[in-house]
C-alpha cells in the first residue's frame, strides 16, 4: 500500500511516526504523498492540540478512504473516540508500534495474513478496529529519519514524573522510564553513521533520565561524548530543579554541547508556582540563572511561561513581566493557561476569564519582542556557525547552531554554502528575531 503520516505536537510524537515509517516501509508499504492509507499521529496534551489533531482527521477524511489514528489522542480519549470519530478505520495507541504493520496488514487485506492474537488491555473489537495498551515504552528505533541533514532528534526517556498540576502528560504518556545507556548508544552511533550532526536529545524532562536507575543526565552525555566525530549536542526541555552545578559545568567545558538551555519556567511568582506544584521557587529561579549567567556568558537561555493559571492576580502578573525584564531570556514562548478535565488544577478556584488570558499573554509578546531585539543587537559582527537548511531567493536559509530547529528565529544566508552544511559565518545584520549571515 501507499501511505503518509502527518505527525502532529511535539518532536517525541516525531521520533515515534519516524518508527512507523520504517517499519511499514520494511513490510513492502511506499511513503508517499498521493497514497490509500493516512495515518495521523496525533497531539492532546492541551484542549486546542486535541482539536488540531481531530480538524486533521475530519479533514484527511475528505480525501482518503482508509484513516488510521495513532498517537496522544488515542491514549487520553480512548474508545470514546468510536463514536466521535466514525470516519477512522483504525485506531493504534502508541505501545502497539512494534505491531503496527501487521495490524494494517490484516485490517486492510485481511485475506492475505492469518488472524492477529488479540490481547492487551483495550484490546481488538470487531465493531471498529482499536489497539490500546499500557505499560510498554513507545519504540522509535530503528527508524526512517524525516528531518533533514544535519540535524535529528534522539529520545532518552518517556513519561514523566513531575506530576505537575496543569498537565496531562503523565496520565498520557506514563511515569517516567529511561531508555539505557546501551541502548541510546547504538541509535546515537547509527544517526552520526547517516550523517546527522546537530542530535537534539529530548524528552518530556530530560534533566530526571535514569533516575530509577541510578543514573543521570550528566553520566549519558559523557557516555555518548566518548564517541569519535563532528557533532553537537543539544539538550532539550530541562526542568529547572533538575539542573545542577554538576551539569551547567559539562555543558560550559564540552565544546560539543551547544551552549543553549531550554528551561521552562512556566512563572515566578511562589504562589503560582505552589498551585503549580513545580518544586521550586522564585529564589531557586534566580539562583539557577545567576549560576549559568555567570558560568557561561555566552548561554543562550530559553524558556516558556503560562499566563492566566488560577489564581494569577494583576499583581503576580505584573511581577512575572517585571522578572522577565530582569532577566531577559534570549527566546520565549508563553501559553495561555488550557483548564484540562482530569488534571488538579481543572478544580481550582479564580479561574481567570479568557480576554484576560488574551491580554496577559499580548502584553507577554510584546515585551519579549523587545528583549530578543535587543539581545539580538548584540549579536552583530560576532563570529557564529550556522546550519543550512534550505533556499530562499537569492539567498539561503537555515538558523544559528544557538536557534532550535521549529521553535525559534531564523538565519538568512549569504555566500557559497549548500543544504545540510554547518558553516562559519560572521552575522552581519539583526532583526527582532531573526538574523542576516555571511559565511
Amino acid at each position: 500500500m501507499k501511505f503518509k503520516i502527518i505527525s502532529l505536537g511535539c518532536p517525541k510524537n516525531l521520533t515515534e511516526s519516524e518508527y512507523i515509517a520504517r517499519k511499514l516501509e520494511n513490510a513492502g508499504h511506499v511513503l508517499t504523498e498521493e497514497c490509500d492509507i493516512v495515518i495521523v499521529n496525533t497531539c492532546a496534551f492541551i484542549a486546542d492540540a486535541a482539536k488540531e489533531s481531530i480538524e486533521t482527521i475530519l479533514e484527511e477524511a475528505l480525501h482518503s478512504k482508509k484513516i488510521v489514528v495513532t498517537g496522544c489522542l488515542v491514549e487520553r480519549y480512548k474508545e470514546k473516540l468510536r463514536e466521535l470519530l466514525p470516519e477512522v478505520n483504525l485506531f493504534i495507541g502508541r505501545n502497539f508500534y512494534t505491531e503496527i504493520e501487521t495490524i494494517i496488514n490484516e485490517t486492510f487485506n485481511p485475506p492475505q495474513f492469518p488472524p492477529l492474537t488479540k490481547g492487551g488491555k483495550g484490546g481488538f473489537s470487531d465493531k471498529k478496529g482499536f489497539f490500546l495498551r499500557e505499560g510498554k515504552f513507545a519504540e522509535t528505533f530503528p527508524r526512517k529519519v524525516l528531518t533533514g541533514k544535519p540535524s535529528a532528534y534522539l529520545k532518552i526517556q518517556e513519561g514523566c514524573d513531575n506530576r505537575c498540576s496543569y498537565c496531562s502528560v503523565p496520565d498520557i504518556r506514563g511515569g517516567l522510564r529511561s531508555r539505557t545507556l546501551e541502548d541510546i548508544r547504538k541509535e546515537f552511533e547509527w544517526l552520526l553513521k547517516s550523517g546527522f550532526r546537530e542530535i537534539n536529545i529530548i524528552g518530556q524532562d530530560i534533566t530526571s533520565y535514569g533516575r530509577h536507575d541510578g543514573l543521570s543526565l550528566a553520566q549519558l552525555l559523557r557516555y555518548l561524548l566518548k564517541m569519535e566525530g563532528d557533532f553537537f549536542l543539544r539538550l532539550l526541555y530541562m526542568h529547572p530543579k533538575g539542573i545542577d552545578r554538576e551539569l551547567i559545568d559539562l555543558i560550559r567545558s564540552e565544546e560539543r554541547i551547544i551552549k543553549y538551555m531550554d528551561i521552562p519556567i512556566q512563572h515566578s511568582e511562589d504562589s503560582i508556582l505552589g498551585l503549580m506544584r513545580r518544586g521550586y521557587s522564585k529564589a531557586d529561579l534566580e539562583t539557577l540563572i545567576y549560576t549559568i549567567r555567570s558560568a557561561m556568558s555566552e548561554a543562550v537561555l530559553r524558556t516558556t511561561v503560562i499566563v492566566g493559571f488560577p489564581g494569577e492576580t494583576d499583581e503576580d502578573f505584573a511581577h512575572l513581566c517585571d522578572f522577565i525584564k530582569r532577566w531577559e531570556f534570549d527566546m520565549l514562548g508563553a501559553f495561555m493557561y488550557s483548564r484540562e478535565e482530569g488534571t488538579p488544577a481543572f478544580k481550582l478556584k479564580g479561574q481567570v476569564k479568557k480576554g484576560i488570558k488574551q491580554s496577559r499573554y499580548n502584553r507577554i509578546m510584546e515585551i519579549q519582542k523587545e528583549i530578543s531585539k535587543k539581545r539580538m543587537k548584540i549579536l552583530e559582527g560576532k563570529s557564529v556557525k550556522v546550519i543550512v537548511e534550505g533556499k530562499g531567493e537569492g539567498h539561503m536559509v537555515g538558523r544559528l547552531l544557538t536557534q532550535a530547529p521549529d521553535i525559534d528565529g531564523i538565519a538568512f544566508v549569504s555566500g557559497d554554502c549548500a543544504i545540510g552544511e554547518i558553516r562559519d559565518g560572521k552575522i552581519v545584520k539583526t532583526l527582532d528575531y531573526d538574523v542576516i549571515v555571511e559565511v
